[in-house]
């Protein structure tokens, strides 16, 4: 796994115009094949951990991240994305996240098929975006639900190890497992929000 290239610092508040004005990102090598996530393919998020204050649809949506700085709801910021709300310790003595808390969704793949690339895009998201993220993936038949993919015989290959992410920026990595995957799991540590995921393969039929 290569990150092309590393985006990593707190992106800078929004200071009106252009919401995209400062956003980062890059040409990335991979973006030539299919989005294998396209919803337009069947490809959905099929459960999360936590989705307080922004559903998991969200990250499938084809178009790029909108933002509307005046759009509040009863939960606060109304952001385009995923967005879990903030992890805390076990206890009053342990009240930071362990470092293995980690917020989670599965997402079923439009078209299985061999990764070469994903792209974790964290638009918008200034300061509420996690400090890392982890990526794996399975080959499971049919339709599992989310029970049957998290029972302990599914085996999940590592296809993006936890690596620090950037805000209101085109996370690239480049993946570089031959193998054929039809379910993914995306990890954020220890919680934060994510606009979109592209997932860029080749199809490939069972």
């Amino acid at each position: 796994m290569t990150a092309i290239p590393s985006f990593t610092g707190d992106a800078n508040p929004y200071g009106g115009g252009d919401p995209y004005a400062d956003y980062r990102t890059a040409d990335f090598p991979f973006t030539q094949y299919a989005n294998l996530a396209d919803r337009q393919l069947g490809a959905g998020v099929i459960a999360a951990n936590d989705e307080f204050f922004a559903q998991r649809e969200n990250l499938l949506v084809p178009e790029r991240a909108e933002f509307d700085p005046e759009h509040f709801g009863h939960k606060g910021k109304v952001m385009d994305g995923w967005e879990t709300r903030r992890r805390r310790g076990a206890s009053a003595h342990h009240p930071w996240p362990a470092a293995e808390d980690h917020d989670w969704a599965l997402v079923r793949l439009g078209a299985p098929g061999v990764i070469r690339g994903i792209v974790v895009d964290t638009a918008h998201f200034r300061g509420n975006y996690p400090q890392s993220v982890s990526i794996e993936a399975a080959s499971v038949a049919g339709s599992p639900s989310p029970e049957e993919l998290l029972a302990d015989d599914v085996k999940w290959t590592t296809l993006v190890p936890r690596t620090a992410v950037g805000g209101h920026a085109a996370n690239g990595f480049a993946v570089s497992v031959e193998q054929r995957f039809t379910h993914l799991r995306v990890n954020q540590h220890p919680d934060g929000g994510i606009a979109r995921l592209r997932v860029y393969g080749e199809v490939v039929p069972d």
